[in-house]
């Protein structure tokens, strides 16, 4: 009789373990599921200050972005390059303070899927600067 009441106290202990880890299963999968981002639907362009990233569009040969500069001064030698798809960095050159967007055409050579995304890298110098500035950002979006 002592040892049955052993085995109960065990088999207690063990549902007590048994309901708390389901608990924690079914709160990481609502958590989950309520926070999936489903990147294959529409085109999406994050970029860090002092940028700021209005569109973008992939097909199979470029990469086509729209940035606008969010500061109060003008922005010089800037360059966009996206990562992870052959894409040849292009230089845009000035870009003026928050007067128009810049879009620029990234030609790439590896673009192949039904969707795309990379690692956007800005380099700009400041006004009076020659130390190289960089901003950081991504693209995702289905390739037209």
């Amino acid at each position: 009789m002592y040892n049955n009441k052993r085995g109960q106290a065990a088999l207690e202990f063990l549902m007590t373990y048994g309901w708390a880890i389901l608990s924690a299963i079914i709160v990481i999968g609502a958590l989950g599921s309520y926070f999936y981002i489903n990147d294959g639907g529409t085109d999406r362009v994050i970029i860090n200050e002092p940028f700021s990233g209005l569109a973008s569009q992939v097909n199979a040969t470029h990469v086509i972005l729209e940035i606008e500069n969010k500061v109060s001064w003008d922005l010089t030698s800037v360059a966009v390059n996206v990562s992870g798809a052959g894409c040849t960095e292009t230089t845009i050159g000035d870009m003026p303070s928050s007067t128009t967007a810049s879009i620029v055409r990234i030609p790439c050579s590896g673009i192949s899927g039904s969707n795309f995304r990379g690692d956007i890298t800005i380099k700009y110098l400041k006004p009076g600067s020659s130390l190289e500035q960089k901003a950081t950002g991504q693209v995702s979006g289905p390739v037209a």
